[in-house]
């Protein structure tokens, strides 16, 4: 059953049917094999075709409050476990425990309101969508508004987001409004 639109809210922690995102060679759901994007573009020239996918139901942190029902994509970025390699790079470790590193966020199971059983770590590289009846459920987990901001301030560094226009048209507003009168 899908859950409720007004559950999915920024910074919930849900269980969903997250895709792998596909590689070549690619395996065609009628049993064929095709090597590269080149062959790809060759053989169905745009065409949307069937195609054999790895998913896996994990935790995810939305993104955004809602959705439209009649689109139902939530914005997501997945989380994982944490295995004992990356435990073991001691250097590496030290910065995600200390929320410094700039593409891992971290949940340790010791902190309830998550609702973790593993300490974990949100992936900031792995933006994803899934459908809203790809969602098992809410966890009740849930990132703090503050947490939120510094996965959102990594996300739009990551993928090189240009913020300093709408900051700068804010910052103006914000001024004019004040009562003070820009050059």
């Amino acid at each position: 059953m899908p859950v409720e639109v007004g559950e999915l809210r920024r910074g919930r922690i849900c269980l969903a049917v997250f895709p792998f995102a596909p590689a070549f060679p690619l395996t065609l759901a009628d049993g064929g094999r095709v090597e590269s994007v080149d062959e790809w573009l060759h053989h169905f020239k745009g065409r949307p075709t069937s195609v054999v996918s790895e998913a896996r139901l994990r935790p995810i942190l939305l993104l955004h409050d809602r959705t439209r029902p009649e689109h139902g994509d939530v914005t997501c970025l997945r989380i994982s476990g944490v295995k004992p390699r990356l435990r073991a790079d001691s250097e590496t470790w030290a910065r995600i425990e200390r929320h410094e590193h700039p593409f891992l966020f971290h949940l340790p199971a010791t902190v309830a309101r998550y609702r973790l059983r593993e300490d974990s770590v949100v992936a900031i590289g792995s933006l994803g969508s899934v459908h809203r009846t790809a969602i098992l459920g809410v966890t009740g987990g849930e990132l703090s508004r503050r947490e939120m901001q510094i996965v959102s301030e990594r996300l739009a560094r990551l993928i090189e987001l240009d913020l300093a226009p709408k900051v700068a048209a804010t910052a103006r507003e914000l001024l004019r409004r004040g009562g003070y009168e820009l050059a």
